[in-house]
């Protein structure tokens, strides 16, 4: 089927935009996991604790190393978003020479509004050159109620000032509004909360091109469909210069549906700092 110029570069400019779309969303997801298996790490402590009712000095020195692990390793999920973030995003959209001033404030309205959000970023950089992030640990339980209440097993781990002060490369301004410790469970939810906005308008950005994309393909799949019925396996546009074939795109989709099923699961978090999850059971 014969298509002109105009289409086919519209082919070809499609599938790197989207290409780099679904880099952001899976550096997003990067993230989003590595924040699920903290979250998971912490709980599963509660729930050990509940059960054997004893922990020993080599547990909690356990528990405090997996956190550590846990929260290094999204700090570093953080840091391949936030590095590569405005690249990709540029890539969406060459011909706008703003995007990379626009994407470095959405960090820094981010950074400016929220302590937690600078400590977290203050802590990365601590982490990749001086020590860990969390310093302490401590597990217990309450009666939620005197009578006929529910015992409730929590796990609390922080960082603390006279740990961090150690580090002469830690940011001074941050470390001058720092509490004697903070509480990372917290501050994490405060930090994911401000990045899930910071994607959300990476997303509006780049939306209405990576639609356009999107759109283009689905056209050509349904062209071609209109005239052999059944769904291409593999389909190209060709660019030829007399019976020279100079230039092909390859045209799917199945790829990108990958794109939009991450969309779909990572909405935007928000009041993150105020949910929680039980184990209560509760009667129906």
């Amino acid at each position: 089927m014969e298509i002109d110029q105009a289409r086919f570069e519209e082919l070809k400019a499609s599938r790197p935009i989207l290409t780099h779309a679904l880099a952001i969303e899976e550096k997003y997801e990067i993230i989003i996991s590595n924040f699920l298996e903290l979250e998971k790490e912490s709980t599963n402590a509660s729930i050990s604790e509940m059960v054997r009712n004893h922990i020993e000095y080599r547990d909690f020195f356990d528990v405090r190393l997996a956190l550590n692990i846990r929260l290094v390793n999204l700090l570093t999920a953080v840091r391949l978003y936030t590095d590569q973030l405005s690249s990709h995003i540029c890539a969406c959209i060459p011909f706008d020479d703003k995007v990379k001033a626009e994407v470095k404030a959405f960090f820094s309205v981010e950074y400016d509004a929220s302590f937690e959000y600078r400590f977290m970023e203050a802590l990365r950089n601590h982490v990749q050159h001086s020590g860990i992030p969390v310093h302490r640990i401590s597990t217990g339980a309450k009666w939620t109620d005197l009578e006929n209440g529910i015992l409730e097993y929590s796990l609390y781990f922080g960082a603390q000032k006279k740990e961090i002060a150690e580090d002469n490369g830690f940011k001074k301004l941050v470390l001058d509004e720092m509490p004697d410790e903070v509480n990372l469970r917290s501050a994490v939810r405060s930090y994911i909360e401000a990045i899930s906005r910071i994607h959300r308008q990476a997303r509006e950005k780049i939306e209405s091109i990576v639609d356009s994309s999107r759109q283009s393909l689905d056209r050509a799949i349904r062209d071609y469909m209109v005239i052999y019925e059944n769904e291409p396996v593999g389909l190209y546009a060709y660019e030829y210069r007399d019976e020279e074939k100079v230039n092909e795109v390859l045209i799917l989709t199945k790829w990108d549906d990958i794109r939009r099923e991450l969309v779909k699961r990572n909405s935007e978090l928000l009041n993150l700092r105020k949910r929680y999850v039980t184990s209560q059971a509760h009667n129906k």
